[in-house]
């Protein structure tokens, strides 16, 4: 995955391009829940969301609920491009998001890659979702014949496996920044299983999924950032908008983003009905000044069991892949975990 960006940056491409690249890669792996291999839906369908965002010109681009488009970060990458190059007749104004049967179509008139209905679906999928289908007719059967509904809903929830924690949740994310200092955010998921057919996820929600911001103004560094895990705990604060913002606010990056879970998402307000709280964010700072200097940091921090993390520089011969996991004595979605490293560039 990082090889296939980097031979983008290589060849003198954007670090929006390197990022769809990057998540292209993972969305056509059958390991990840985006794109081909993604969970499937209460009514057996695969229906995917993904957004993009170029730290340049500030635009994004996302689509919802999309069904059998190879790549939906494509898509959103698309529309991206579209917004960029302005308006169209009749001073209509170029979409930011598209969701449903809209972005498929959408999709299919800019001559991006389709696949053949139920494509994306893979026996694994297809096996995990009987299997939780007839675990949920199971439990509904047995809580309609049983008059004391939440007493029989605490002695099965383990059974039902079908929420935020369960199941595939690899969804995917990458940040970059390119050799102009132009810094870019995308991300990827097909949703928690059994999702309601229509729910739109993390990935597509503008501030939620990705940011990105070159800076530059006022001595802002450059900041890229994507999220992932409990995809309504995510939306309601705003993670990865609100993480960048104090990325920028704040000079010490680490302190910046370890605020940022404890105020604004272990502590937030807005999940204070919530007793455990799953999120996680990849971060790149990127400073630069007059001279020629450039230095970047990338962070990570999550609230669930382990991260998935993997970075490259263009000096790199090979990328840097590892699992980052809550110590032993943290309780997952109580507590986080926050990593570092700086580098020159």
């Amino acid at each position: 995955m990082q090889d296939a960006a980097m031979e983008v940056l290589r060849n003198g491409g954007t670090s929006l391009a390197a990022v769809t690249k990057a998540i292209s890669v993972l969305e056509d792996s059958p390991l990840t829940n985006a794109g081909f291999g993604s969970n499937l839906n209460l009514d057996g369908i695969v229906e995917c969301d993904a957004s993009v965002m170029d730290g340049l010109t500030l635009t994004s681009g996302a689509v919802g609920c999309i069904t059998d488009v190879q790549n939906p970060v494509r898509v959103a990458e698309r529309l991206v491009q579209k917004q960029i190059q302005g308006g169209l007749s009749l001073g209509r104004i170029p979409p930011s998001i598209l969701v449903g049967p809209g972005a498929r179509q959408w999709a299919e008139e800019q001559n991006i890659p389709l696949t053949a209905e139920g494509g994306l679906v893979t026996e694994s999928s297809q096996r995990t979702y009987l299997k939780y289908k007839r675990k949920l007719e199971h439990q509904e059967k047995r809580q309609t014949a049983d008059d004391n509904i939440h007493k029989k809903m605490k002695t099965e929830k383990d059974d039902l496996v079908c929420g935020e924690g369960s199941g595939v949740q690899d969804t995917v994310g990458c940040v970059c920044v390119d050799g102009h200092g132009n810094m870019a955010a995308g991300c990827s998921s097909g949703g928690i299983w059994m999702k309601h057919t229509g729910r739109m996820g993390p990935a597509a929600h503008y501030g939620v999924g990705s940011w990105a911001h070159n800076g530059c103004c006022n001595g802002k560094p450059g900041v890229a950032v994507v999220s992932s895990g409990g995809g309504e705990h995510l939306i309601k604060t705003f993670l990865a908008k609100m993480c960048a913002d104090n990325v920028q606010k704040e000079p010490n990056a680490s302190l910046a983003v370890s605020s940022t879970f404890k105020n604004n998402f272990l502590e937030s307000e807005f999940l204070s009905g919530v007793e455990d709280k799953h999120g996680g964010v990849l971060v790149l700072k990127h400073l630069s000044d007059d001279d020629g200097f450039r230095e970047a940091e990338v962070l990570w921090a999550h609230t669930t069991d382990s991260m998935c993390i993997g970075y490259q520089l263009e000096t790199h011969d090979r990328p840097t892949t590892f699992i980052s996991r809550l110590p032993d004595s943290s309780l997952p979605g109580k507590s986080f975990a926050m990593e570092g490293k700086n580098f020159k560039l």
